[in-house]
């Protein structure tokens, strides 16, 4: 079976994913300090700060994201274009990938109100039940991560756990 050009590109692509993030999941200075807030959680005296010292980290995390999201996106209109699936399963599938560029958009908007806080970065990720909010900054107040914390669960929802970390600008 011959390989379409637009399988093998993407092959290669999720190959440098997968490559990427075993380099940074062993890389020192990984992501295991985070803050954390409990959905519901008004205060930020528990929240912690952490700060990551990887320039390539926004570039691979978009990427890994992005790439996920494709895929995502992909498969949704594969199946909502097949003629093999019901028009409920094909209904559930355009819905799913309205709700994905939905989430995609309201991710956009959230980075550019965090950057629009004085940050010179900002990167906003959800997967599953958990917001991740990573900034690029010299340091972050709590105050900060609370007002960030507040943001991502005015526009992404309150039931979802937030996340707060922030990479050292150069």
């Amino acid at each position: 079976m011959l390989l379409k050009k637009q399988t093998v590109w993407l092959l290669t692509m999720l190959s440098l994913i997968i490559v990427l993030s075993v380099y940074y999941i062993t890389a020192p200075g990984g992501t295991d300090d985070l803050a954390y807030l409990e959905a519901g959680k008004k205060s930020g005296k528990d929240a912690t700060v952490s700060g990551v010292a990887n320039d390539d980290m926004f570039t691979a995390l978009r990427l890994e994201r992005d790439e996920v999201r494709d895929e995502m996106s992909a498969d949704y209109v594969a199946v909502a274009g097949s003629e093999d699936a019901s028009a409920e399963v094909q209904a559930e599938a355009w819905a799913k990938m309205t709700e994905l560029q939905s989430l995609t958009m309201k991710e956009a908007t959230l980075e550019t109100l965090i950057k629009s806080m004085g940050f010179k970065d900002a990167l906003v990720s959800t997967m599953n039940n958990e917001i991740k909010v990573i900034v690029k900054a010299d340091k972050l107040s709590k105050k900060d991560v609370v007002e960030i914390m507040n943001l991502a669960n005015e526009h992404l929802g309150k039931s979802k756990t937030v996340a707060v970390e922030y990479h050292a600008a150069k």
